[in-house]
């Protein structure tokens, strides 16, 4: 009767960016979201600092995340003449793979988290820790930004723009001193269209609790030319108020970007950020097969449905970075399988569910930036 009920979950087109370690940062994230993705940073106006994005443990999170630095003087942008700013971002463009650009009428989500010191000091002008851009076309201006805003009092906000000849400005804000000095989780979820829709929840990670939520089911999110709309991330900030600035540390991690109505999973709180997120089986794909695949990475588990454990069994046809995880449908992980350097080849492992209620799991399978993810039901 189970097996009736509960079947394999599809293949998920899903990317996600994870620091794995001091060294070799800047490769690490294009080869993830595209060559000259790391490029909007400011290290040839500052060359003896080195590298402006580098990745330390973190003990809160408890895993290794990313850090963008940010130097009053003599950080620019990208020394492009320009000496009322700078910039220190990564971001998708036009050589990054197809799944990682908004395309016309097509909706994707995107999860990561981040970090404000507890002295972060915003300025009156522009400030972005987050932007999402038109890649070309009316590319000037911004169409969302997360922006930290200076004022009485300090707020982070939400910034939409119609683009060139249009209108602009904040629809949504929160006071900022409640994301100073802790880890939050950023849900954002778009379809891009003229008559598009964007939602936005954040939440913070030490216990789960929402710290702002904006949706708007009816909003411009295209631009007139452009051919695809993509995410920036990291510190964009004036410099016309120089000497109210001080050097900034912003700590990002767990970037996702998904497609459609594939799924970036959540390890904070037990509530799903909308209901368009993985709330109930019903979510998934209800095509039954025996195993999904990509190019790279054939999953198998058995038996499925299962009553105490089951075995993963994982075909790799190139070497890399694996993480195997199993959720459960309120997206809260309930057990790491693999977190491993694995060669080619096959790969085993077990879940042991003896300890977990009767219900639908996922498991996920993160190899060299590749996601797979299958349904099991334990009886």
């Amino acid at each position: 009767m189970m097996s009736r009920l509960f079947s394999p979950l599809s293949v998920h087109a899903q990317v996600t960016l994870q620091a794995d370690g001091p060294g070799n940062t800047y490769e690490l994230i294009q080869s993830v979201l595209g060559s000259g993705t790391a490029g909007e940073v400011p290290d040839c106006g500052h060359p003896a600092f080195g590298r402006h994005i580098t990745e330390v443990f973190d003990s809160q999170l408890n895993k290794n995340v990313f850090v963008f630095h940010i130097h009053v003087t003599p950080d620019n942008d990208r020394c492009n003449g320009s000496t009322d700013r700078q910039r220190n971002e990564i971001k998708t463009q036009g050589s990054s793979p197809a799944n990682l650009k908004g395309a016309l009428n097509e909706t994707v989500s995107y999860r990561w988290k981040f970090k404000l010191d507890a002295g972060f000091i915003p300025t009156s002008n522009f400030c972005h820790i987050h932007q999402i851009k038109a890649g070309d076309g009316d590319d000037g201006a911004p169409l969302i930004t997360i922006t930290p805003r200076a004022g009485n009092p300090q707020k982070l906000q939400i910034i939409h723009s119609t683009g060139n000849g249009g209108t602009g400005g904040e629809i949504h804000s929160e006071n900022l001193s409640s994301f100073k000095g802790v880890w939050v989780e950023v849900f954002e979820k778009i379809k891009y269209s003229t008559s598009g829709t964007y939602q936005i929840v954040i939440k913070r990670v030490s216990d789960g609790v929402t710290l702002l939520s904006y949706s708007n089911s009816n909003i411009n999110m295209w631009r007139d030319g452009t051919t695809f709309c993509r995410p920036k991330w990291g510190i964009y900030r004036s410099l016309n108020s120089i000497a109210l600035l001080r050097d900034e540390q912003v700590r990002f991690a767990d970037f996702c970007i998904a497609e459609g109505s594939a799924i970036c999973p959540s390890d904070v709180g037990s509530a799903s950020s909308s209901g368009t997120e993985l709330t109930t089986a019903a979510a998934y794909s209800k095509k039954d097969e025996a195993s999904k695949e990509t190019a790279d990475i054939v999953v198998k588990a058995y038996p499925n449905p299962l009553q105490q454990n089951t075995t993963i069994d994982l075909s790799l046809k190139e070497a890399g970075k694996t993480l195997v995880e199993v959720f459960d449908t309120q997206q809260r992980r309930v057990a790491v399988l693999i977190n491993a350097n694995l060669q080619p080849g096959t790969h085993r492992a077990v879940f042991n569910a003896g300890s977990v209620p009767a219900g639908t799991y996922v498991i996920s399978v993160l190899h060299n930036g590749k996601v797979v993810t299958k349904m099991i039901a334990k009886q």
